[in-house]
Order: C-alpha cells, then structure tokens, then sequence
C-alpha cells in the first residue's frame, strides 16, 4: 500500500535534494527539471515558493540559478510542507492508479487512518534534507518509471 501525497510537494522534496547533492554554484530550474522529465515552468513555481520560504536563494544572469540558503541539516522538511502546501498534505492509501481509499466522514476505521496519516506528516516535518540525502541513492541521472510490462515484453524477446 502506498501513501501518495501531492505531486507538487513529492517534487520539491526532488528538487531540494538535487540542490543538496549537486556541486557548489547555481544550478537551473531546466536542468532540474529535464533531470526528472517534468515541465520546467512547473520546477520553477516550486522554485519559487522555495525562495520565497528562504530555503533556496537565486542569481540572475548566465551563470544565474538556485542554490540551497542553508546546510541540509537545517532544513526541516516541514518547511518544505509550509512552502509548497497551503493546508496540510492528505494522503490516499492504495494504488495510484485505482485513485485509493479515502476514508469518508462516516467511516467506522477513520480514526486509524488519521493517526497514519499524523505520524507520517509529523515524521516528514521533523526530518531534514539531510535525512533524505542520507536515506538516498545518487544516480547518474533520475529515470522515469517504466511503464507496466516493459522489462516483461524485453524478457520475452531476448528469448525468442
């Protein structure tokens, strides 16, 4: 079962994280972007709110770009949630695809859910950017899921 919370708030914690393990210096929102294959002027909204939080600072001009305001260790997750999120994130329990479930008002197991649903956003709010560099791989370059079946199909023709 996984718990989906909002793209945009999935994103910035992958934005964050490319500015924490990339090289000294500014790095653009299009790099960021084509490194996740998601639209730049979506990268750039989440720039922005970042900047706006005093978690990323910016530089105009050629050599121009983002570049994190403070250690990882000092930024809290929970900032991240407060920048990019205007009311606590919600989460869906289930398969992305089936749209989860999500308990209703009347549902007898809702308080269960809800509890869940506290340890995680507390536990996101309480951990820091270097957490997440910590609990994290560098791979050479951020590769989209493949689609369903995909691995499937090239096994079967590399045994024909």
């Amino acid at each position: 079962m996984a718990m989906i919370t909002s793209r945009r708030l999935g994103y910035g914690v992958c934005v964050l994280y490319e500015l924490a393990t990339r090289q000294e210096g500014y790095h653009s929102a299009r790099d960021i972007a084509d490194g996740y294959r998601v639209p730049e002027a979506f990268v750039r909204k989440i720039l922005l709110d970042l900047r706006r939080a005093g978690l990323v600072t910016a530089q105009k001009g050629r050599t121009g770009g983002y570049r994190l305001a403070h250690p990882p260790k000092e930024i809290k997750l929970g900032q991240l949630i407060a920048a990019l999120e205007p009311e606590t994130p919600a989460l869906v329990y289930g398969r992305q695809r089936g749209g989860g479930y999500v308990p209703g008002e009347d549902c007898p197991v809702k308080g269960f859910w809800k509890g869940i649903e506290e340890t995680f956003t507390r536990a996101l709010a309480e951990s820091t950017l270097a957490d997440v560099v910590d609990r994290s791989r560098t791979p050479s370059r951020k590769q989209p899921p493949k689609a369903k079946g995909t691995a499937a199909r090239a096994r079967k023709r590399a045994r024909k």
